[in-house]
C-alpha cells in the first residue's frame, strides 16, 4: 500500500513538471501609471533543463516534429492570448517565445488594477460551469500606492502545492508519512531547486517606502523595485516566503 501511495505521490510531481509552464524561472513585471493603468509582462524561462524539454516533447501532439517542445509552448501562448482577449480592460496583448533556452513571455496593457486581477484570474483552472476555481486579488492600487498580496498562483495547475509538499492530506484523506514527505521534498528540489520567482515594479515617481524589506531591492533612481525569491521558498508550508509588498511612491 505504501509503495502504491509513494508511486501516486511521485506521479503527481511528475505530472506537475509535465503540465505547468510557470514552475521554473518565473518573472512578473508591472509598470504602474499615476492613474492606476499600466502594463504587465509575465516571463517564463525554462532554461536548458533536459527534464523540462523532455516533458514538453512528451506532451506534444506532433510526434514527428523535432521541435516539439516549442510547438507545445506556442500552443499555450495562443490559448493565453485567446483567454486574455475576453477580459474587459485588457489591450495590446502580445506574446513572444524563443527556442534558445525555451523562454516565453506574455505582455499586455491594463486600464486599471481590477482588469489586471481579472486577467490573472482568467489564466486559472475553471470548473465544469466555466467559473474560475480560485479567484484571487493579487494587486491593489490607490493614489501613490501599489500593493502586491502575499499570494501565488501556480498557473492553471489546479493542484494544491501544500498537499504535494506534505502539508495537507490528499484526496484519499490519508496523511503522508514522514518518509513520503521527505521523498516529495526531494523530488520538488530536483524540479524547482534552481528556480526563482522575480517581481519587478516600475512606478512613475520615486519610491517612498515598501513593506517587504527581506527580499526587495530598489534601483538607484528609486523608480524600480525588484523582489526575488527562490521558488522552493514559496513551496515550503512551514517557512513560506512572504511575497507581499506594499509600495508607496511620490
Amino acid at each position: 500500500m505504501n509503495t502504491i501511495k509513494r508511486f501516486y505521490s511521485l506521479s503527481l510531481v511528475a505530472f506537475l513538471a509535465f503540465c505547468l509552464s510557470s514552475c521554473f524561472d518565473f518573472k512578473e513585471e508591472v509598470t504602474i501609471n499615476k492613474d492606476g493603468s499600466g502594463s504587465f509582462i509575465q516571463t517564463v524561462d525554462l532554461g536548458n533543463n533536459p527534464m523540462i524539454q523532455m516533458a514538453l516533447n512528451m506532451q506534444s501532439d506532433s510526434a514527428k516534429n523535432a521541435n516539439k517542445g516549442m510547438n507545445k509552448m506556442d500552443s499555450t501562448l495562443e490559448e493565453t492570448k485567446a483567454r486574455l482577449s475576453k477580459v474587459q480592460g485588457i489591450s495590446n496583448i502580445k506574446t513572444a517565445s524563443s527556442s534558445e533556452g525555451m523562454k516565453f513571455s506574455v505582455m499586455y496593457d491594463f486600464d486599471d488594477v481590477n482588469a489586471l486581477n481579472e486577467a490573472l484570474n482568467a489564466m486559472q483552472d475553471k470548473d465544469e460551469n466555466g467559473e474560475v476555481k480560485m479567484m484571487q486579488k493579487q494587486y491593489s492600487f490607490k493614489k501613490g500606492q501599489f500593493s502586491r498580496a502575499n499570494v501565488f498562483a501556480m498557473g492553471g495547475s489546479g493542484m494544491d502545492m501544500s498537499e504535494l509538499m506534505g502539508g495537507k492530506k490528499g484526496d484519499d484523506d490519508v496523511e503522508k508519512t514522514e518518509e513520503e514527505k521527505a521523498q516529495m521534498k526531494q523530488m520538488m528540489q530536483m524540479f524547482f531547486g534552481n528556480a526563482n520567482y522575480t517581481y519587478v515594479l516600475h512606478v512613475p515617481n520615486k519610491v517612498k517606502s515598501y513593506s517587504n524589506k527581506t527580499n526587495t531591492d530598489v534601483s538607484e533612481d528609486k523608480k524600480t523595485l525588484t523582489m526575488k525569491v527562490p521558488f522552493m521558498d514559496l513551496l515550503d508550508e512551514e517557512n513560506k516566503a512572504n511575497i507581499g509588498n506594499n509600495v508607496k511612491f511620490k
